[in-house]
């Protein structure tokens, strides 16, 4: 599918779901208090509020995934959010999460105890935008040819308790030759509010890739290895990486806000054995942002 026609398939679906009827339940103890369970389609009920902002970051990222040489990137910083429902997010130090994703809530689960404190499940469809590589980003992919930018449509699930988040998502992206490949993604986190102003997020982050997207991002064929001179080498599926990373969100007034991210990721298997990595770059990841954002 052309990324075109995903990009208006996944508008689509995004459009097209709105809430229905769930079914709910509750139960109230006069000395405890009430709890709840809900669950259906359409959007999860939550009392946090819209959010949103927008602005721009410059990043220090490896030149290529793999490298061991430095570039600076400017990066659009984007978070619209309504928790439950629906999110637009885009600008951040873990590649793995592509330049821009969007996702819509289809179906919920959630509890609330007597305490207050809560749990919510939301799961629906994504769409995730890519940003390719170009072989003439760094010396070490001539001859590999280029990856295109791309646009592909996946699916999300994500479980919320209070401060702690995990995110799996996993969306297909084009890899060069024609092909296609699945990146899937997991991130838990802690976000601790450490005063009025500032705000602390805690990841980590693995991903999973299969034959096509290892191949087309770590493998060596026979006619790049003709024209590159590397070795051959044939990427299979498998985790990709692991890291740990950190975004941090200082208010300046009442709507700007300084970001500030750095993380560490390790290429793991077929993507840390690659010659464009193992003999070419790092398997050794550091990335860093700092920006400023306006909210609305």
């Amino acid at each position: 599918m052309k990324p075109l026609h995903r990009l208006v398939t996944g508008a689509t679906i995004i459009v097209a779901v709105s809430t229905s009827p769930a079914f709910s339940q509750s139960t109230t103890d006069e000395s405890m208090g009430e709890r709840s369970l809900s669950a259906g389609i359409g959007f999860a009920h939550s009392t946090q509020a819209f959010q949103g902002h927008i602005g721009l970051g410059i990043g220090a990222f490896p030149e290529y995934e793999g490298a061991d040489g430095f570039g600076a990137i400017g990066l659009p910083l984007l978070e619209i959010e309504k928790p439950g429902a629906y999110f637009v997010r885009g600008g951040s130090i873990n590649t793995n999460d592509g330049l821009a994703s969007a996702g819509v809530t289809i179906f919920h689960f959630s509890y609330s105890g007597t305490s207050g404190r809560g749990a919510r499940f939301t799961m629906g469809p994504l769409v995730r935008a890519y940003g390719g590589r170009d072989e003439d980003d760094n010396n070490s992919l001539e001859g590999l040819g280029d990856i295109d930018r791309s646009i592909g449509i996946g699916g999300f699930m994500d479980f919320d308790a209070g401060p702690w988040s995990v995110n799996l998502a996993m969306a297909p992206q084009d890899t060069g030759d024609d092909q296609e490949g699945l990146l899937v993604t997991l991130d838990a986190g802690y976000t601790a509010s450490v005063n009025k102003a500032l705000t602390i997020f805690t990841g980590l982050a693995t991903s999973w890739g299969d034959d096509d997207y290892m191949q087309g991002y770590f493998g060596v064929n026979d006619s790049q290895a003709a024209r590159s001179g590397l070795t051959r080498f044939n990427g299979e599926a498998g985790m990709k990486d692991v890291g740990v990373y950190v975004k941090t969100s200082y208010a300046l007034s009442q709507r700007w806000l300084l970001d500030a991210q750095a993380g560490y990721w390790r290429l793991l298997n077929d993507a840390a054995d690659s010659p464009i990595v193992d003999s070419k770059g790092s398997a050794n990841q550091v990335r860093g942002l700092l920006g400023l954002s306006y909210r609305y």
